[in-house]
């Protein structure tokens, strides 16, 4: 066991922000997080936060793993002083203030892949049981004692069963027919080519995280099922590329609404009205027909400031437009 004191890190909002699927709230306050075929018990308590592991596991792992080591108080000072600074500034200014808390996860960088393979087009409670089949399906077995707070996977109340995620390997090695049975759909065919593309062509997490982002970036596209999003993805919560900046639909929304010139939101509105003839723009339908390069320019504007962490900020708003969805 292995406690720290921190600031600006909370364990809820970093387990429920949508970048990592492989975790179970065990207690109040309590987690425990897979990657890889790694295993950790933790919980936190104010600023303090408790690893059930010793320091050595902590210093070599998961120390980077949660992004331990960088001054998250200063990208909240740098978004502080922006407030009035033109569109988009206030929103961006209360993001960083709500979801400073966030750290951005370094994960296993093949897990990524594959687990944002699978979150297209579903929602998070489908991705974590399809990621919890694969594992069962082609992953390692492990079995511990159970001890307070493990999450019991077994009727036995005295070991723990778990799986840890599955290599390239062992789903090539049971072919395109063995992926069937685990509501994947369409994600089988990716999910499999993945892997064969991925053990012939001689990939790991480490060349991926060594070439640099655009680099990587451009690499990640030529994997079966992976476009400019989730690749973004596996950079920001994979490679450790923080500049990466993940455009989902619901950033999309954001940086229309806070950040595109009003004048410019006009014309495209008035011109789509008339291309569609109709007065009522669904509004998918409008952010869709923006180009993903004209998206990129406003983010380059936008959030200039936060260059070498605009990946952090992109997450941090992401959560704030969740947050202020539910209130």
């Amino acid at each position: 066991m292995f406690t720290i004191k921190t600031e600006y890190f909370d364990l809820k909002k970093i387990m429920e922000s949508g970048q990592v699927f492989r975790f179970y709230e065990t207690a109040s306050g309590e987690y425990t997080v897979y990657s890889g075929n790694r295993c950790l018990e933790l919980k936190q308590n104010g600023s303090e936060v408790t690893f059930m592991c010793d320091k050595k596991e902590y210093e070599e792992y998961w120390e980077d793993y949660f992004d331990l080591k960088r001054d998250y108080g200063s990208i909240v000072r740098r978004a502080g002083s922006m407030e009035g600074d033109g569109n988009g500034a206030r929103f961006l200014s209360a993001s960083c203030s709500y979801a400073s808390d966030i750290r951005i996860l370094k994960q296993n960088v093949w897990e990524m892949m594959i687990s944002f393979i699978i979150s297209q087009q579903k929602q998070i409670p489908s991705i974590r049981k399809c990621i919890e089949a694969l594992c069962e399906r082609f992953g390692e077995r492990h079995e511990e004692p159970v001890s307070k707070g493990s999450r019991k996977t077994q009727k036995q109340n005295t070991v723990n069963v778990w799986y840890g995620f599955p290599t390239a390997a062992s789903i090539a090695s049971k072919g395109p027919e063995g992926l069937k049975g685990l509501s994947l759909g369409y994600r089988e065919r990716y999910i499999y080519e993945t892997a064969v593309k991925y053990i012939t062509e001689g990939f790991d997490g480490d060349s991926l995280r060594k070439m640099g982002y655009d680099e990587a970036k451009k690499t990640l596209c030529t994997f079966s099922g992976i476009g400019e999003k989730v690749a973004d993805c596996v950079c920001l919560f994979g490679c450790g590329y923080t500049d990466a900046f993940p455009v989902d639909v619901h950033i999309k929304d954001i940086l229309y609404r806070e950040f595109f010139p009003e004048k410019e939101k006009e014309d495209i509105e008035k011109a789509l009205k008339i291309k569609i003839s109709t007065s009522e723009l669904p509004r998918k339908k409008l952010l869709d027909s923006i180009s993903y390069a004209r998206y990129t320019k406003i983010i380059d504007d936008a959030f200039s400031a936060f260059k070498g962490v605009t990946g952090i900020v992109q997450q941090w708003i992401f959560a704030y437009e969740l947050h202020r969805g539910i209130q």
